[in-house]
């Protein structure tokens, strides 16, 4: 896939760490990690670590899950949409 010039590959790189946690899977290790975004494990501990220190993830042992910070991700997404726009709206 080709990128634009101003493409930050390490914001998609941690983006996919972030899609990686879902219903199935909301704690995951370092290799399950690695594996749900065919990233390797060194730059998936190093985004992951990162995630934690921000507060967009916690860490407990060898397990990580997202955390709460995380919802004001979409939050703000959902805050910026008129009430037609809002995907709870009924027509």
């Amino acid at each position: 896939m080709s990128h634009g010039r101003h493409f930050v590959r390490s914001v998609a790189r941690a983006m996919a760490v972030l899609r990686a946690f879902d219903g199935d899977r909301p704690e995951l290790t370092l290799s399950q990690a690695a594996k749900a975004t065919e990233l390797d494990r060194a730059t998936v501990r190093r985004l992951l670590l990162t995630l934690t220190e921000l507060g967009y993830v916690t860490r407990r042992g060898r397990v990580f899950r997202l955390a709460p910070r995380t919802m004001e991700l979409g939050r703000a997404y959902l805050a910026g949409l008129s009430t037609l726009e809002r995907p709870d709206h009924q027509s």
